[in-house]
């Protein structure tokens, strides 16, 4: 089996760090051996927070598989701390998921299956099947899709669900993928991907189980027009124009040649 490490970014988590812990001690360690998987780590990554959450980390570090990250640096944003947890993966694969559980581990199965099937990359959509998408707040939704949108216009991505937070790939490709990271924040999903559709990576879009927290704390107007600014400076940097002749691939560390795919 494949071993795993999950990367969770967290940013005052207090209240929810304990169901994470709970949820994954009860039946993680279940739900990737069903997928054939080998759950080896869970790296949180403590985002500067200002609550509680340091210190409920630091309490539940003699966890084995817990592996609490800590830099006391103040907030950065997700990118950055998901940057960190990768950097510091010892599985061969990694999944990065939202300390919400939003989409449950027992997908990954869905994710795992895609890389069997010959993908570089498997990433969560909640936008490829409504049914699986549940509690979500038409606002939100609206406001995912309009993001999108714009997002596929801008970047020439593909892609109908960018940010949701349930993501599996090998981990050479994701320290990679993230090592010159341009943007810290929420649209750091845009940026992995976007770099690894420049490399020629086979990535595979899938519909999970999405079910919306209600107690979210990210300030969707705010965080809208960051994530707005920061694709517009990514469509800059690193969408490359239309050519006649296919770019050549970039050799990313633990991603599949042409003829792996096979």
């Amino acid at each position: 089996m494949l071993t795993v490490s999950i990367v969770v970014p967290a940013f005052n988590e207090e209240s929810r760090l304990p169901r994470l812990l709970d949820v994954v001690g009860a039946t993680g360690f279940q739900d990737f051996a069903k997928a054939e998987l080998h759950l080896l780590e869970v790296i949180v990554v403590d985002d500067g927070s200002t609550d509680g959450t340091p210190r409920a980390l630091t309490a539940a570090s003699d966890t084995p598989w817990l592996r609490p990250v800590i830099t006391g640096k103040p907030n950065v944003g997700k990118g950055s701390a998901v940057r960190r947890g990768v950097r510091r993966a010892r599985g061969e694969l990694v999944l990065l998921c939202d300390t919400d559980l939003a989409t449950p581990l027992r997908e990954v199965h869905k994710l795992h299956r895609a890389l069997a099937n010959g993908a570089d990359i498997a990433i969560g959509s909640r936008a490829l099947d409504p049914r699986l998408e549940r509690e979500m707040p038409h606002y939100r939704r609206l406001a995912g899709r309009t993001f999108n949108l714009g997002m596929r216009v801008l970047t020439g991505l593909p892609f109908r669900d960018t940010q949701c937070g349930f993501k599996l790939m090998p981990t050479a490709v994701a320290q990679t993928l993230l090592r010159d990271q341009l943007v810290s924040g929420f649209a750091f999903d845009v940026e992995v991907l976007l770099r690894a559709h420049n490399a020629g990576l086979s990535i595979e879009e899938v519909p999970v189980v999405y079910v919306h927290d209600r107690e979210t704390r990210v300030a969707m107007p705010s965080a809208t027009a960051q994530m707005g600014r920061d694709v517009i400076r990514l469509a800059a940097r690193l969408r490359r124009p239309k050519r006649t002749r296919p770019l050549p691939r970039e050799r990313v560390p633990g991603a599949r040649t042409p003829q792996d795919r096979r």
